[in-house]
Formats: C-alpha cells, sequence, structure tokens
C-alpha cells in the first residue's frame, strides 16, 4: 500500500473519531440544556410584588366578596379576586405568587405588597384586603419549601410554652395569654454553625384577645441550613410584660 494512501487512511480515522467526540459533547451539552432548568426552582423576587389602585380593589370586593355573602366560599371569592387581579395587567410573577399563596392557604387572597433580598432566604409582606384581622403578614422566600409563612400555627405550636417557667409565672397575672401570631417584622438573621442562619422574629402574647392587654413577648427563631431548608423553629426568649 503506498503511503500517500496510507495517510489518508490516518487522516479519515482521526475525522471519524472527532465527528464522534463532537457528537457525544453536543449530546451532552443537549442534555444539560433539558435537564437543568427543571431541576433548579423557581426564584420569587422583586418582580412579583403588586400595588393595586383602590378602585380594583374596590371592584374585587364588589364583585368577589359582595355576592351573595350567605353562600360566599371565600375559595371562590379569592380565586375571583386572582381573576380580577390578572386581568387588571398584574405582573405574572405576581398573579403566580397569589396564586401559590392561595393554595396554601385555601381561603385568603393576599399579594406581594413588598420584597426584601436577605441571605440564605429572602423576605416579603404581603396584604391581605379581605381578611378580618387588620395585621402585617410575612413570609420567608426561596429556600426549602420555597414559601414559609411566619405565622403559620402549624410551626409555632411546636414551641411547648407550657414547659417554659416564665410563660407559667406570666399565666399567673395574665390568665388568658395567648399567642397573637402576627409579627412586626424581622428583628435579625444571625449566623450558625456550619452556614445555617436563623430569621429572628418578635410575636405578641395578648391576654385572651387582639385588643386585650399584652401579656408578654415572644422571640422566635426561623432556622435554616446553609442549603436553604427550613429545619424548625426554636424559642430564643419570652419577656413578660408589666
Amino acid at each position: 500500500m503506498s503511503p500517500p494512501i496510507i495517510e489518508t487512511l490516518k487522516t479519515l480515522k482521526i475525522l471519524k473519531h472527532t465527528a464522534v467526540a463532537a457528537l457525544i459533547i453536543a449530546a451532552l451539552v443537549f442534555l444539560a440544556a433539558c435537564v437543568t432548568p427543571e431541576n433548579k426552582p423557581e426564584t420569587i423576587g422583586r418582580g412579583a410584588t403588586w400595588i393595586p389602585v383602590p378602585k380594583l380593589l374596590d371592584k374585587m370586593k364588589d364583585e368577589c366578596w359582595n355576592v351573595n355573602p350567605f353562600l360566599l366560599s371565600p375559595q371562590k371569592a379569592s380565586q375571583c379576586c386572582i381573576d380580577i387581579m390578572e386581568s387588571a395587567g398584574a405582573p405574572p410573577e405576581a398573579v403566580a405568587f397569589s396564586r401559590a399563596m392561595l393554595q396554601k392557604r385555601g381561603d385568603t387572597f393576599c399579594y406581594m405588597s413588598s420584597f426584601k433580598k436577605v441571605s440564605i432566604v429572602d423576605i416579603a409582606e404581603l396584604a391581605c384586603p379581605f381578611r378580618d384581622e387588620e395585621t402585617s403578614d410575612m413570609v420567608l422566600l426561596n429556600g426549602q419549601p420555597a414559601i414559609v409563612e411566619i405565622n403559620d400555627m402549624n410551626n409555632l405550636s411546636k414551641i411547648n410554652l407550657l414547659s417554659e417557667p416564665d410563660y407559667l409565672k406570666m399565666l399567673g397575672r395574665h390568665t388568658e395569654a395567648l399567642l397573637w401570631p402576627y409579627t412586626g417584622g424581622l428583628v435579625e438573621v444571625k449566623k450558625l454553625p456550619q452556614g445555617a442562619e436563623r430569621y429572628v422574629f418578635d410575636f405578641r402574647l395578648l391576654n385572651g384577645c387582639e385588643a386585650c392587654p399584652l401579656a408578654g413577648v415572644m422571640t422566635v427563631g426561623y432556622d435554616f441550613n446553609a442549603a436553604g431548608s427550613f429545619t424548625g423553629v426554636k424559642l430564643i426568649k419570652l419577656v413578660t410584660a408589666e
């Protein structure tokens, strides 16, 4: 076999291996493009905030909440509000967030009124205009789960106040002291070992009702590990009102 023919065969062999390698690389790039977005959770950000004009809230009240109140379904009324919100041109992210909150709560229309980038997780304030209580409402975002409600009694009830001596002393002076599960805002973010973080909030203890005298203040930490997974709540301190 002549040298030119041998060189030609070598070249063809190199080109064949190069083509196979290129196909493998292209396939890997394609798979990465397909898989990565599915595995990466969507981040909730400032684009989910929404400030409605008063007339729009009036429309929601008239068309969703004042229609045959004796047969009113809070879930349907809340969904009606979200439909009006969407038709009024609210950002898609804001609509999606309100839908997510309704899915979590089942009977309350809320929208994100403010957003703050914090650290491992972020924080947002909600407005729930048709809820009876005139109180603030906050959530921690972008961890695991994606939304952690600050006033979720499923978390707060895990704190056994009856095992706290200060709480028992409080009951001596305020016999109906109960946790009012709405916070005034984030107090601090505290660094914990191994990259974890604690988001600290204060809660009031009231003597029987929302308008009743203050019995004390409970400081609670919401803990997240370095990966952003919510690991639970912890009672930091309990201060009794005089």
